[in-house]
């Protein structure tokens, strides 16, 4: 079909595309050969560095002597008892063996004498003095002694009151003389009046208990 000469033509995009596809790739290509050559000549080459091993680790193992352990004896044979038997197998005249037995009572110490056994037996007995403000009930005199008036103080008319400490124990009897305090003139015979005194027990938790017990010693003369 003929087309007029005055017709005018119409432009597609997609035909200036395929006209212009050839010349838009040999300019990438050459673009990209060119950067390849600049990278070429720019880095020519890489040197890696070396790689050091390290020298391997050698651990020496000494021989080590193999332990022994002794094996005890075997423990002797137990004596054998003889046990009755009705049977009549056995022989009457059959021999039994003896057997001699060993403990080993050379090795062992001998005991203590009974006079270190009776020391000890002392030391365990040995009491807690309480003081006389704990107890619950204090010791109550049963026999009190008047001490006889020293015949140097009564020839020179000397008098006085001499306190005489006591330790009163479980059972009520003076079992100690402590301090004594007053006129020395006065002390030997308030200390003999006072060893004879006797008390009811002091009682604390409901048991007796031993307790230091202060009396009063009043020298007069008429």
């Amino acid at each position: 079909m003929n087309r007029p000469a005055d017709m005018p033509r119409k432009k597609t995009a997609e035909a200036d595309l395929r006209r212009s596809y050839g010349k838009t790739f040999w300019a990438c290509f050459g673009g990209s050969f060119v950067a390849h050559l600049l990278v070429v000549a720019i880095f020519p080459h890489f040197e890696a560095d070396a790689y050091d091993k390290s020298e391997p680790v050698i651990i020496q193992i000494e021989n080590v002597p193999e332990t022994r352990q002794e094996r005890r004896p075997p423990p002797p044979p137990r004596p054998v008892v003889p046990i009755a038997s009705d049977s009549d197998d056995i022989p009457e005249d059959a021999t039994i063996m003896e057997t001699d037995l060993d403990f080993g009572l050379d090795d062992l110490a001998p005991p203590p004498p009974l006079e270190d056994l009776y020391e000890v037996e002392l030391e365990e007995e040995e009491e807690e003095i309480v003081e006389i403000w704990r107890v619950e009930k204090q010791p109550d005199p049963k026999k009190e002694v008047v001490p006889v008036y020293p015949e140097i103080a009564r020839k020179a008319g000397i008098t006085g009151t001499v306190q005489v400490e006591v330790l009163v124990n479980k059972r009520g009897l003076v079992e100690a003389i402590g301090r004594v305090i007053g006129s020395e003139v006065f002390h030997d015979a308030a200390k003999k009046a006072a060893a004879q005194w006797t008390f009811s027990p002091a009682i604390q938790n409901d048991k007796p208990v031993k307790v230091w017990v202060m009396l009063p010693f009043r020298f007069q003369l008429n």
